[in-house]
């Protein structure tokens, strides 16, 4: 049961519908606002229903970014982007599940971004490395932007995000 249902002692239930016994006037004014956002308990426990939620993808960036630094380290420069991409790999973990995506960054995941697919305006990509990786740029409603770095098996990634995409728009 909902709290105010329990807080508000007027209203009782009868055939699965909040219906109004005669209130004293001091009470009046707080139970009707609340009284008519509920009408049938049946239509508010169905919207309520909610699938639990399934990891589709959950992983570090792909490694295949390391292997053009690693051939920089060569040179002096090349020791700066080596060390940059193998933090990556430790410190960012991207989630896509049926109901968010979420990215947690920085030493021990202590930045974590989370985007629901309702938000999502428009999804581009990027492919390296003869299409083995991908760079996926999400721009949300706000017009913020979100990438997905070396995403990896990333057709297999990019089509769940348009799918549950599309499912969230219906």
């Amino acid at each position: 049961m909902d709290p105010f249902v329990c807080f508000i002692t007027p209203l009782f239930i009868k055939k699965n519908y909040l219906v109004k016994k005669k209130e004293p006037s001091s009470f009046s004014r707080f139970s009707k606002k609340r009284f008519f956002s509920v009408l049938n308990m049946n239509d508010r426990e169905k919207k309520n229903k909610i699938e639990s939620e399934k990891i589709l993808f959950e992983g570090p960036p792909s490694k295949l970014e390391l292997v053009i630094p690693f051939i920089s380290i060569l040179t002096v420069i090349g020791i700066i982007p080596f060390f940059a991409t193998l933090l990556r790999q430790f410190w960012v973990q991207y989630r896509i599940t049926n109901r968010r995506i979420s990215v947690e960054s920085g030493f021990g995941g202590n930045s974590r971004v989370d985007i629901v697919y309702r938000d999502i305006k428009e999804v581009n990509h990027i492919t390296r490395f003869g299409g083995q990786i991908a760079d996926v740029v999400i721009i949300l409603k706000d017009e913020a932007q979100l990438e997905l770095r070396s995403l990896p098996d990333w057709e297999e990634n990019l089509g769940l995000i348009k799918k549950n995409m599309e499912l969230s728009k219906k």
